[in-house]
């Protein structure tokens, strides 16, 4: 049974600076070998700006991500699409917005990179003009690696991370970011030239590097394999914990409905080599990860063993009655081609879940409710279980056998 790092030594945590960011912007791992991430998804600032509960629920949202960021020792945040709800402001309030969210990331002095979702270019507000905004920052990392393919959205790109050495000759991980598009550009699936690009950038680092290098890839709409999945077999809440709180909303349902659309682009997935886990949002109500293995559906995309995850829902705007908070991702330079540790982080500092995705990860036994820890100082390793599963199991036998012969005595 694994109960993930429960006991594990804390973290020390420095005071922010840019340690782990070089003058020329080089993603490092720390010198203890270790590099995290914190993901927030579907911030949904704008909402309702005409009335007094669309600035409370901003600001709410930003004490999310600010109160997260002081919990965990994070080199980098992933603001993993659907920022601002477009359809909700105007077109010259859109920058201003996100001013807001990166505020607090830019007082830690963290470097960021985004995904833009189907919110994000809407009719009053553009993907286009976010990233300009972005762009003014020297802490964001985001970038446009197709300039010239309008179609094919804005935040296509990838980011590589660096021993802590200071050697830049091979990178220790990429990261892939990718534009699932959606809202005023319909078609809601990464574009066949993004996937194209993918692949040939991906073909040429093997070939600079002469090895495979580890792997992770965002993008905010979740692919045709996670709806397969919720389908048949099912979530099954010791084996995947999370929150399944709802259908899985695929790359191309919002279009047509139809599952296919995204079938390019998981196979270009499932045929990357050390890709390790890919990580999306967009379902508020959602909050788990899987093994994606072939699927009598599409047997011509095998998942191969891939981890596909879902973020946790992060902004007070929109839909979703889930405590608030952000994923976090831990990588160790030892141990990076073959597992990812990840947990969930709430702002009231609430771990409720916290999984290792390796090769034994969707036959391995969790049970959540043995994993609720609260943080004394921040990191993964800093948390003390609140229940025990022996205790409960004992707590449990005593009111069922006990309690009630006291009673009828």
């Amino acid at each position: 049974m694994i109960l993930g790092p429960v006991g594990r030594k804390p973290r020390p945590r420095p005071t922010p600076t840019r340690s782990h960011l070089s003058d020329d912007r080089t993603l490092r791992f720390l010198p203890d070998g270790t590099f995290q991430i914190t993901v927030f998804s579907d911030l949904h600032f704008a909402e309702k700006e005409d009335s007094i509960d669309g600035p409370m629920q901003d600001a709410r949202t930003t004490e999310v991500i600010k109160k997260v960021l002081e919990l965990e020792n994070s080199q980098l945040v992933v603001l993993n699409g659907d920022l601002i709800s477009g359809y909700g402001t105007r077109a010259d309030n859109a920058t201003l917005y996100l001013d807001q969210i990166v505020a607090p990331i830019v007082d830690r002095d963290l470097p960021w990179a985004t995904a833009y979702g189907n919110h994000d270019n809407e009719d009053f507000a553009k993907s286009t003009d976010l990233f300009r905004r972005e762009k003014d920052y020297e802490n964001s990392l985001t970038q446009n690696m197709l300039p010239d393919s309008p179609q094919a959205g804005v935040s296509n790109y990838f980011l590589q991370v660096y021993s802590a050495s200071g050697d830049q000759s091979v990178p220790e991980l990429i990261l892939w970011f990718f534009d699932s598009r959606g809202g005023d550009e319909p078609h809601d699936w990464v574009d066949s030239s993004v996937v194209d690009w993918f692949k040939e950038a991906s073909a040429n680092l093997l070939q600079q590097h002469n090895k495979t290098i580890p792997s992770l890839a965002f993008f905010h709409i979740p692919i045709t394999a996670a709806y397969e999945f919720q389908e048949d077999p099912g979530v099954d809440p010791s084996r995947e914990p999370g929150i399944d709180g709802e259908k899985v909303w695929w790359q191309g349902r919002g279009y047509d409905g139809n599952t296919g659309h995204d079938v390019s682009f998981m196979s270009a997935l499932s045929n990357t080599d050390g890709l390790l886990a890919t990580f999306s949002g967009h379902d508020h109500d959602n909050d788990w990860c899987f093994k994606w293995k072939r699927t009598p559906t599409n047997p011509d995309v095998a998942g191969d063993g891939l981890n596909v995850c879902y973020g946790r829902h992060t902004g007070y705007g929109s839909y979703g009655d889930l405590a608030r908070g952000g994923r976090q991702i831990l990588l160790k330079q030892e141990t990076v081609t073959k597992e990812v540790i990840t947990w969930i982080r709430l702002e009231d500092g609430l771990v409720p879940e916290n999984v290792t995705l390796n090769a034994t990860y969707g036959q391995d036994e969790y049970h959540p409710l043995t994993e609720l820890k609260r943080s004394m100082s921040g990191g993964a390793g800093n948390s003390y279980q609140a229940v025990t599963g022996l205790y409960s199991a004992a707590l449990s036998l005593f009111l069922v056998l006990y309690f009630p012969r006291k009673l009828w005595n």
